[in-house]
């Protein structure tokens, strides 16, 4: 459904405070467990045995394509980037039972610095609870800034995070949420995550946005990424 005027200011005002939105209910719980089938089949099919994490879903995949210019999701982008869509990559977020390590606090533009800003949607597939591993932030820590350092964890999946500071306990929000429900946030924010200690798998998608620009060097590993909304007299959408 179409957000109202006064959703969408809510929506746009909500993010540039806190840095990060929920959307409830963005996809029904039956349209989960069929995204989970496809994850696992592109899992089985392309990622590293063990593989926690596989980028890439709407290039090996026409169902994850289709989820990343879904109008749902499109119509809650519209809301908070007034300067257009463009769809970039995405990718599994996979923890198994066994796979109980937390994910340290960081920032996403460390990962691609000196390139245009963008956000990322992450939608469970599992609900999340803070026993399973799910997504934690500050809000409002998008408008400081950051320094990463050198860390590393035993599993080598994480080299890079920020020392804890500059907030309490109590500012921390852990996204527990029921599946489906979207997490929007931008790639300034400071976020981690719960440790897995549920002793069940958990499955979650992350989809990466940004304004329609020329292309930039880094866009060039993404060979998915397309226009979803044109700039402001940009013309029709690819």
């Amino acid at each position: 459904m179409a957000s109202t005027a006064s959703t969408s200011a809510a929506r746009a005002a909500q993010y540039a405070r806190d840095g990060f939105l929920l959307v409830p209910d963005l996809i029904p719980p039956a349209e989960c467990d069929r995204l989970k089938v496809e994850a696992r089949r592109v899992l089985d099919t392309f990622a590293r045995p063990g593989a926690s994490v596989h980028l890439h879903l709407a290039a090996a995949s026409p169902v994850f394509r289709a989820l990343a210019g879904d109008p749902r999701v499109v119509g809650v982008l519209r809301d908070v980037m007034p300067h257009g869509v463009m769809f970039l990559s995405d990718k599994i977020v996979y923890k198994s039972a066994d796979k109980t390590f937390p994910t340290p606090w960081h920032i996403d533009c460390f990962y691609w610095r000196n390139t245009r800003p963008k956000l990322s949607v992450w939608i469970p597939l599992d609900d999340a609870t803070a026993a399973n591993g799910t997504l934690t932030v500050v809000p409002g820590s998008h408008r400081q800034d950051w320094t990463m350092v050198k860390k590393g964890l035993a599993n080598g999946e994480f080299h890079d995070e920020i020392t804890p500071g500059g907030w309490q306990d109590g500012d921390i929000v852990t996204c527990a949420i029921p599946r489906g429900t979207a997490v929007v946030f931008s790639d300034r924010l400071v976020h981690g995550s719960t440790p897995n200690t549920a002793g069940r798998d958990r499955y979650a998608i992350i989809s990466t946005y940004h304004a329609p620009a020329a292309d930039e060097p880094f866009d060039l590993d993404f060979p998915a990424r397309h226009v979803l909304v044109p700039a402001p007299g940009a013309g029709s959408a690819a």
